[in-house]
């Protein structure tokens, strides 16, 4: 069991350094706000990856290190995006991490698996808190305004022709069928 459990915690650590990475394209491109939002939570991150190796670790230390060795040349294979809505993106990011965590939960029935996985569980509802809170705060809306938006579409195009339907169609079918008198014809 306690391979299992290690390699909970290397997926865990693996999930988390995923978002970590997020959060750090979102520090370097964002608003001076945004930007502090996202070092902090890039910090948090980092400390709670570390609690995880150093949790590993003390399960294997001989895994430890090929876990560290790999973190380490996945996190410096860092693709370049366009920008879009860090915050928008860091969102669905941890509402994916709940739901993975939440059905991992439900998935064991070993205590250890349980209540690890009830850990990760509870701190990415805490910070998915954070991040929304943060993202109604006003980081998240207008970032389109309202002026470059095309204008709304009205679905009546005027009057309607005075011209009975096809009595062949199933628009006319469907009036006969529920009673209703047509307002065309």
């Amino acid at each position: 069991m306690k391979e299992l459990l290690a390699e909970a915690i290397r997926f865990t650590a693996s999930r988390e350094r995923s978002s970590e990475m997020l959060y750090r394209r979102g520090a370097m491109a964002g608003e001076v706000v945004q930007r502090s939002f996202f070092e902090r939570l890039a910090q948090e991150r980092s400390r709670y990856i570390d609690a995880l190796l150093q949790q590993l670790s003390q399960l294997e230390t001989a895994d430890s290190d090929a876990w560290g060795a790999l973190a380490r040349a996945g996190s410096s294979g860092e693709r370049t995006t366009a920008p879009f809505n860090h915050l928008h993106q860091a969102l669905l990011d941890k509402r994916f991490s709940i739901d993975l965590y939440a059905t991992f939960c439900r998935s064991f029935k070993e205590p250890s698996l349980c209540r690890f996985f009830e850990a990760a569980l509870a701190a990415a509802r805490r910070e998915f808190k954070l991040i929304t809170a943060e993202y109604l705060k006003g980081g998240g809306r207008g970032e389109v305004p309202a002026s470059s938006r095309p204008p709304r579409r009205s679905h009546q195009r005027g009057e309607l022709p005075h011209r009975p339907p096809n009595p062949h169609s199933q628009l006319f079918f469907a009036m006969q069928d529920c009673g209703r008198q047509s307002r065309i014809g």
